[in-house]
């Protein structure tokens, strides 16, 4: 089974998310962040407001799952003006055997912080599962570009982690989760126990030439023991400021 993991900058590069799409049709699941849903047009960043529907189009052989991101999570925008939806989205194939877990927010609105009291925005995790497989599609809250431990991130990993535990199956968490590799947060999932491929595969950079900060790390993939990997790889496409992440297991 292959799996592919992307954060789609709002599918900005709709041409080259297109052509992405169209040459990976067999892939089995996709998780995206980052997707927007039910508008028309573009927003006055260059993302396209039907985002899922346009990815729908293309991967007519998929069930598309979307969540929603909590209120306020548009760039820490208020979200009752905007004329779509923002959040995450997977799609599996349809020959298997499916369903949407649950979702659930990183982070409360009106929750205070004593170590931050700026802009948070997005934060949300979904989990699908496709035959014995929970996949938990992440990403994590930004507050302001910070990436190292804060309280509203530790918060976060408790979230995720009881998303996890709360199900039976094959774990896979995956996603742009917006920390560093070194962090407390990151920790704390890997002694789920879990495999953080990131650190396995000995990856430095999840971003593309797009992206031109020095912190190259977000995006991370962690599987249970029980998931035999033949596969693991960041994709060379320039889609997004995020490269996309591909794992290939077997499914039996």
């Amino acid at each position: 089974m292959k799996i592919i993991i992307l954060n789609t900058w709002g599918s900005r590069s709709d041409k080259e998310f297109s052509d992405f799409l169209i040459k990976n049709q067999e892939v089995d699941v996709f998780c995206f962040q980052e997707i927007l849903k039910g508008g028309n047009g573009r927003t006055s960043r260059g993302e396209l407001k039907n985002s899922y529907e346009f990815t729908s189009k293309i991967l007519t052989n998929h069930y598309g799952y979307f969540a929603k991101y909590p209120d306020g999570s548009y760039y820490g925008e208020d979200s009752s003006g905007l004329d779509f939806e923002f959040g995450l989205a997977c799609f599996a194939k349809k020959i298997y055997k499916q369903s949407f877990i649950n979702s659930v927010s990183l982070n409360d609105r009106e929750q205070k912080w004593s170590d931050y009291t700026g802009r948070i925005s997005v934060g949300t995790a979904m989990g699908i599962k496709v035959l014995d497989f929970i996949i938990i599609n992440v990403h994590g809250i930004w507050q302001g570009g910070i990436k190292k431990d804060t309280e509203a991130k530790i918060e976060q990993s408790r979230r995720i982690i009881e998303l996890v535990n709360k199900n039976e199956g094959r774990k896979i968490i995956c996603g742009d989760l917006n920390l560093n590799s070194d962090t407390e947060c990151i920790k704390m999932i890997e002694n789920l126990p879990m495999r953080n491929l990131i650190k396995e595969y000995k990856i430095t950079s999840t971003r593309t030439s797009l992206y031109t900060k020095n912190d190259r790390l977000a995006d991370y993939v962690f599987v249970d023991n029980g998931i035999e990997i033949i596969n693991f790889q960041v994709l060379p496409d320039e889609i997004s400021d995020h490269a996309a992440l591909e794992l290939d297991i077997f499914s039996s």
